[in-house]
């Protein structure tokens, strides 16, 4: 009887120390969960990260002398925002101004500045731009991808420059050609838009 008083004994406390308790790991699954949910954190990124410059000199066999420089508009950017898990990543890719100059005989025949602004007027990316239209959105998310001189032989008598616009993020792109003439007079032509 003892023993049968014993065992019940036993068997009553182990029921009683069951109390349907979380495990630890349970409980700091269920406590990061509800972390997320709750909290979250912002990573600002820029891109370039600070001021850039470059400028290129080229001399030309036909005669044309080509400056290009082009730098980082610190106080222009366009704006993404993703969220993974809990951050908040805001991406700010930079804008970029550009001048450029051509000389011919070591007359300067052309001098021209652009920013943001100017771009979207001389490569005709316009805000009431149709949704369906492979332009849209270019004036306010298009960055300067690249701008380079065509060394092309064919043109002898004046100047090609290939200036690229891209939306960041997506595979959208447009491609201009600049030309400029011995007289210093220019005409741009859209190449490609993707």
């Amino acid at each position: 009887m003892k023993h049968l008083l014993a065992i019940v004994t036993l068997c009553i406390i182990a029921l009683m120390s069951c109390e349907g308790r979380k495990t630890q790991q349970q409980a700091l699954s269920e406590s990061i969960e509800e972390f997320k949910k709750t909290v979250s954190f912002e990573k600002r990124v820029y891109i370039p990260e600070s001021y850039m410059e470059q400028e290129v000199d080229t001399l030309m066999s036909n005669g044309f002398r080509v400056k290009i420089k082009t730098y980082a508009d610190m106080t222009n950017a366009v704006h993404f925002s993703k969220i993974k898990d809990t951050i908040n990543y805001q991406t700010y890719y930079r804008n970029f101004k550009f001048d450029i100059s051509v000389t011919k005989d070591k007359q300067e025949i052309y001098n021209e500045s652009f920013d943001k602004q100017k771009a979207n007027k001389v490569f005709n990316f316009n805000t009431n731009i149709i949704a369906d239209s492979d332009l849209y959105q270019f004036s306010t998310l298009a960055v300067l991808k690249s701008i380079q001189v065509n060394d092309d032989l064919a043109y002898t008598d004046r100047v090609a420059i290939d200036i690229l616009y891209s939306i960041p993020e997506t595979d959208k792109l447009v491609s201009h050609t600049l030309f400029i003439d011995k007289n210093g007079k220019s005409n741009i032509i859209q190449v490609e838009v993707n």
